[in-house]
């Protein structure tokens, strides 16, 4: 366990005296999101360790630099989980870079996501200044909801130093049922896993196969087999489908193609809708690898791949423009934090 609060503080005065940006990482396995930030670096690699955990009350607290996986397996050991199933990207992946780049796993739209883990976190503002916001504890979170602000804004409003989580009990069991389909039939099923009360944590579809994963009680997943068409996926090869579908690895892109994700309504037929397309989140979450140069359409965002200078995460209105610029003024005045990365103007 290391604390180095102290330093990145003396950083962030420093780099506000002096005008100089800078790039906020950890493990930097998010390097390739977002837009390029210029500056120089502001590593949170080595500010690490589980600061308190109380499995009894379902709450972690962690310093930023904190893996995953390390996460995981302290979870682990007293038969809990991580709600919202973050990618781990080789064991390196952060805690605090997996909330700034709003990374949530298949479970997403039964368990919510990052947003709805967070209960609290510390964070170092453009003067320098260490503050705390939201709970440690479920029943104390309330006021202004400063810590889920910070879900997804790519660093560009402070320096995460710690994040409070809710956590949950693991599983019991675990199955996945297989069928293969066409897509237009795949996307008719998915709404009913919204629908109905099953244990349902997953739904994909990828190349003429739709996946159903069910996890919960041996007694419940076994009552929902029965329900969900298809058969059991062998548990080895399911276990690898859904690892690659949450590292984000089902597709092999080359340097002269981007991956864009659309998010639209589970049951939108009109994008996207050949078997060779990749579909998560029971349809929410689509994936499209495309030529660099040839753009997405329907406001889809740039994930990997192609230019990062340009806009990567799709138009935003005039209202939702304005609060953002209002966020960073009151967070960070001058600009030094990850500038541009979320986006142009910001």
């Amino acid at each position: 366990m290391t604390d180095i609060t102290a330093q990145l503080q003396e950083q962030v005065l420093i780099a506000r005296t002096t005008e100089q940006p800078l790039n906020i990482v950890g493990a930097n396995t998010k390097s390739g999101l977002g837009r390029i930030s210029k500056g120089q670096t502001l590593s949170v690699r080595e500010h690490q360790g589980v600061i308190s955990y109380s499995p009894s009350e379902l709450v972690i607290r962690v310093r930023a630099g904190t893996t995953i996986s390390c996460i995981n397996h302290v979870l682990a050991e007293q038969n809990q989980r991580l709600i919202f199933e973050p990618p781990v990207f080789n064991e390196q992946a952060t805690m605090g870079g997996t909330l700034a780049a709003n990374q949530s796993g298949p479970c997403r739209p039964w368990f919510g996501g990052v947003r709805d883990s967070v209960l609290g976190l510390g964070l170092i503002n453009g003067l320098g200044e260490h503050m705390q916001f939201g709970g440690q504890v479920m029943k104390n979170v309330a006021g202004f909801d400063v810590s889920r602000s910070q879900v997804g804004a790519m660093g560009t409003l402070g320096v995460i130093t710690d994040v409070s989580l809710k956590v949950l009990p693991a599983f019991e069991s675990e199955v996945t049922m297989a069928l293969n389909c066409p897509v237009h039939e795949a996307l008719h099923l998915m709404p009913r896993y919204f629908r109905e009360h099953l244990p349902v944590t997953g739904v994909s579809f990828w190349q003429g196969q739709l996946l159903v994963r069910l996890q919960g009680s041996q007694a419940g997943v076994d009552s929902a087999m029965k329900l969900i068409p298809g058969e059991p996926m062998e548990p080895l090869l399911a276990a690898q489908w859904w690892h690659k579908l949450r590292e984000c690895q089902v597709f092999e892109s080359s340097q002269s193609q981007v991956l864009w994700r659309h998010n639209l309504g589970a049951t939108d037929q009109q994008d996207m809708c050949h078997d060779d397309c990749l579909l998560n989140w029971g349809g929410a979450q689509r994936w499209q690898l495309l030529p660099e140069g040839e753009e997405a359409t329907n406001g889809a965002i740039r994930y990997l791949g192609g230019s990062r200078e340009a806009e990567v995460n799709g138009p935003v209105n005039s209202v939702a423009r304005k609060l953002q610029g209002k966020l960073k003024m009151a967070f960070d005045p001058q600009s030094i934090f990850n500038p541009g990365r979320l986006y142009s103007w910001m």
